[in-house]
């Protein structure tokens, strides 16, 4: 954030531009001091500075957040620990540095656990300030380095670009898996069918090297063992040519098994030697070769459950469930249906020759209110059924081409009509409350997610709390 006034321009990875002068919010109950530091940092920059000398007037000031939150740490009515947890609220990032003549190692201990980023002691020199200012900028530029470079990785990105949605849950999973993906560790991934989860396994897979899938409950239990692990020639009737199996085939790369709770309790013996030896022995054979692969498992049924069962072994879970993430179903994240959509009707118009088409507003609003039981599958086939039946001279996909929508089937249970009587504001506004849970009452945050101005979406809550 702080920009010494020898520099001739502005670090753009640091966020400063011409345009974008930091502000620097001064918490502080005396007048003269608040004046005195505000003419210390303007002879170290260039900032825009705002001082608040009345603890009453302090919720106003987060209304628009500063870039930096200089706070004294005894006054009445509002301490400085009290402005940390409210900056905090607001916005977790912003840093907060408390200024105090109490400069015990409690008071500094006690600050820095509350969230400040730095504590400096009354009386303090110009070069301790710029020091401090200093260490906030390299903070904020490493910051927008890192956030700037996740940015570019998941635009650039096609497996990470094909898991949609810019809900708080699927933001949260893309981070998760550039987190991950580069080890070697199992992963379990569990969720409901339709949820997306061999796109999360080809994400973590990313392209490299082979990628065996197998859906394990479409296999035949008798088939399972020769269809994995191989066989030679003349190992049982019909074995008329060696066969090396899946798991041969994904060395080097990425073995994927869906439905893994399907798996015959007589192969998950052999699976677990498998992964605790890493290799394998086909039928047949009295050699054992070595496999090298990185294991990604699925399941729509919560396994952990299978094993308190007795249906899943419980040494097998522990080797799969080295990593672990859960698929939040669609109607946990409807603030993700217009994007999903609007790229499904997108494609299937492409695939089928149809002309292109918009979603009408009655249909969004049915689309968003419906439960969709069968997730994004479900949202992807219907869009498609619904392009292929559109009628040519259509500008919008009308509602009469959704049956399942027409028949109420799934619907939430929230006393939304799908085939009517609810606004596009209504949905617009269960949209926001949504995702202002999902940031736990975060203002700041939920903005950035809806993607428009703090003050627009202060604006739109404080007329639905006027509005009876």
């Amino acid at each position: 954030m702080h920009r010494p006034v020898s520099d001739p321009m502005p670090d753009p990875a640091a966020g400063i531009t011409p345009e974008a002068v930091p502000r620097i919010l001064i918490v502080e109950d005396e007048p003269d001091v608040a004046r005195m530091l505000a003419r210390m940092i303007d002879d170290l920059g260039d900032y825009r500075i705002e001082t608040c000398l009345d603890a009453a007037a302090f919720p106003g000031f987060l209304s628009d957040p500063p870039d930096l939150v200089l706070t004294d740490l005894m006054m009445p009515g509002l301490d400085g620990f009290e402005v940390i947890e409210r900056v905090k609220r607001v916005d977790p990032d912003l840093p907060v540095v408390v200024i105090s003549a109490y400069a015990t190692l409690e008071n500094a201990v006690l600050a820095m656990r509350a969230g400040a980023f730095d504590f400096l002691a009354k009386p303090f020199r110009p070069e301790s300030l710029e020091l401090m200012l200093t260490k906030v900028q390299r903070d904020h530029g490493l910051r927008a380095r890192a956030a700037a470079a996740a940015s570019r990785a998941a635009v650039l990105d096609p497996h990470l670009n094909a898991l949609r949605g810019t809900s708080p849950a699927m933001r949260s999973l893309r981070e998760w898996i550039l987190k991950v993906r580069d080890t070697r560790a199992s992963v379990l991934i569990e969720g409901e069918s339709g949820t997306g989860k061999e796109l999360v396994a080809s994400a973590l897979h990313a392209g490299r090297g082979p990628f065996v899938a197998i859906n394990l409950a479409a296999m035949p239990p008798d088939l399972a063992e020769a269809e994995l692990f191989g066989y030679r020639k003349g190992a049982f009737t019909g074995a008329t040519r060696d066969y090396p199996g899946l798991v041969m085939e994904a060395t080097g790369g990425v073995l994927f098994l869906d439905e893994v709770n399907a798996t015959p309790p007589h192969l998950q013996a052999k699976l677990l030697r498998c992964l605790q030896n890493r290799t394998v022995r086909a039928l047949g054979d009295s050699r054992e070769q070595t496999v090298d692969f990185r294991l990604l498992c699925a399941s729509n049924q919560p396994l952990e459950q299978a094993v308190r069962e007795h249906g899943f072994r419980q040494d097998l879970y522990y080797r799969l469930n080295v990593l672990h993430v859960t698929l939040p179903p669609l109607r946990d994240r409807v603030e993700d249906i217009p994007e999903l959509a609007e790229s499904f009707v997108r494609h299937y118009a492409r695939l089928h020759g149809c002309p292109a088409r918009r979603l009408a507003p009655d249909v969004l609003v049915a689309l968003m209110g419906y439960s969709w039981p069968g997730n994004v599958r479900e949202l992807e086939n219907s869009i498609e059924q619904a392009v292929i039946l559109c009628p040519r001279d259509a500008v919008a996909l009308p509602l009469e081409v959704f049956p399942a929508l027409l028949g109420g089937r799934g619907a939430t249970g929230t006393g939304h009509d799908p085939g009517g009587g609810t606004t596009l504001a209504e949905v617009e506004r269960r949209y926001i409350e949504t995702v202002l849970a999902d940031c736990g009452n975060n203002k700041a945050q939920a903005a950035r997610t809806l993607g428009i101005d703090y003050k627009t979406l202060l604006r739109k809550l404080r007329a639905w709390e006027e509005s009876p």
